[in-house]
């Protein structure tokens, strides 16, 4: 069985360290530009960070909870920057053959996967695990849906409305 080397620093500095063509594989998880958690490694905005705006009209306290992520353009193409920018030292660094696979986001995979292959890199198969996040767990959406229809019958002057 082969070694394992790990290596600790800036990800653009430790690669111009490693010769070409020296590593069989590389698994990465990089920042994925969506302000994690307001972490300054993770932003790509216009303040070298993403822009929060907040849902509501302006005066009204609005709770953590309801903060819309936004990322403009120029963040965008900051973020894509940075992923060409160590997608082609990882290229320069694999062995022919060698495979990356880099964990993204599922607001900025996009980027990072345009990024990826323009650096030279040939985007063969990718995984995707989608999941939900930020929906409200305490939400019970049949009654919810019920409540809107209500809502929308007693507009059309429907008043009583009988559910089996």
């Amino acid at each position: 069985m082969g070694s394992i080397d790990l290596r600790l620093g800036d990800c653009l500095e430790v690669l111009k360290t490693l010769s070409d063509n020296s590593v069989d594989a590389i698994v990465c998880d990089p920042p994925y530009g969506l302000e994690f958690m307001g972490k300054k490694w993770d932003k790509f905005g216009a303040d070298t960070g993403t822009t929060t705006e907040r849902w509501g009209k302006e005066g009204k306290t609005i709770p953590s909870n309801r903060v819309k992520y936004h990322n403009g353009i120029k963040g965008q193409k900051r973020f894509q920057q940075f992923t060409y920018d160590w997608a082609t030292e990882c290229f320069r660094v694999l062995k022919p053959g060698g495979h990356l696979l880099a964990f993204g986001g599922t607001r900025t995979y996009h980027r990072m996967a345009v990024a990826i292959e323009d650096s030279d890199f040939e985007v063969r198969d990718m995984l995707e695990w989608i999941y939900f996040q930020g929906f409200p767990k305490s939400l019970n959406v049949g009654k919810q849906l019920q409540k809107q229809i209500e809502n929308e019958l007693n507009k059309q002057g429907i008043k009583e409305i009988i559910w089996k």
